[in-house]
């Protein structure tokens, strides 16, 4: 019998920090991920434990150097969107300080994530690894991390809902739409309000996250190489391709060509 419930290893994603030469690291869909960046006795925090949980579409610059841990990443439809309520937890946990949560360990939350990692790993690396276990596990695995900073759910308000709200308008319209009258309109407040919120839970603009999704999309099509500048530019809907160039260098610093170049000779 066909077994059904396979692992699919490009949406989901563990290994060691001493093997981050793994394929994950180089893809170009890694913004896709939610990634959970775990450091083994962290000088940054004493020697302790730390996690940084990056959200979807994020590029921060995490350095592994000579650090210990674990990077465990997964695609959207490994929370349970059915479940609403813990679906914007873990998008608020992602999010917790703008672009993304950086969370100190203590030995208690260590012992038991612990626990749950070896267990990941284990079903992970199975040649019959289900994606129903590991998709309980991981479960498991955030439901733990939003315990050990419920001081920070506690104060939850109406506004973290308004950003993931906005935040999941974004990744379906971002080609098409690309002003605040659709998404506030989409969202039944005003533009000067979404703003408001969207500065003070991300210290960011609407136009500011808008630009970012789009320079993400473009990067990670640069670097698979499967389309032309021009084929990107028309399928971000830039009408003129020239155009494109000139947002891209404005947003990045570089153009189209200098970033395709220089990730082709990493």
């Amino acid at each position: 019998m066909k077994f059904i419930h396979q692992i699919d290893p490009s949406k989901f994603a563990f290994f060691e920090l001493q093997r981050c030469q793994n394929p994950y690291m180089e893809n170009s869909r890694r913004a896709d991920f939610f990634e959970m960046i775990w450091f083994k006795n962290d000088p940054e925090t004493s020697d302790g434990d730390s996690m940084y949980l990056i959200p979807l579409y994020r590029s921060e610059k995490i350095s592994f150097e000579n650090k210990e841990g674990y990077v465990i990443a997964f695609k959207r439809e490994y929370l349970e969107e059915g479940d609403k309520e813990f679906a914007l937890d873990v998008f608020n946990l992602f999010n917790m300080y703008g672009q993304y949560t950086h969370l100190r360990l203590d030995n208690d939350v260590v012992e038991i994530l612990q626990y749950l990692r070896i267990l990941i790993e284990k079903e992970y690396q199975n040649s019959m690894g289900s994606y129903l276990v590991l998709k309980s596990l991981l479960k498991v695995f955030l439901l733990n991390l939003i315990r050990a900073s419920q001081h920070y759910f506690l104060n939850q308000d109406i506004h973290q809902k308004r950003v993931y709200q906005f935040i999941m308008l974004m990744d379906d319209y971002y080609k098409t739409e690309r002003k605040a009258e659709f998404y506030a309109s989409k969202m039944g407040i005003s533009e000067k309000r979404i703003n408001q919120i969207l500065k003070e839970k991300m210290n960011k603009t609407l136009t500011q996250l808008l630009h970012e999704r789009v320079i993400v999309e473009a990067e990670r099509m640069l670097i698979s190489g499967e389309l032309t500048i021009k084929e990107i530019a028309f399928d971000l809907n830039f009408e003129d391709p020239a155009y494109f160039s000139r947002f891209y260098k404005k947003q990045t610093g570089q153009t189209p060509e200098e970033f395709k170049k220089h990730n082709a000779c990493l």
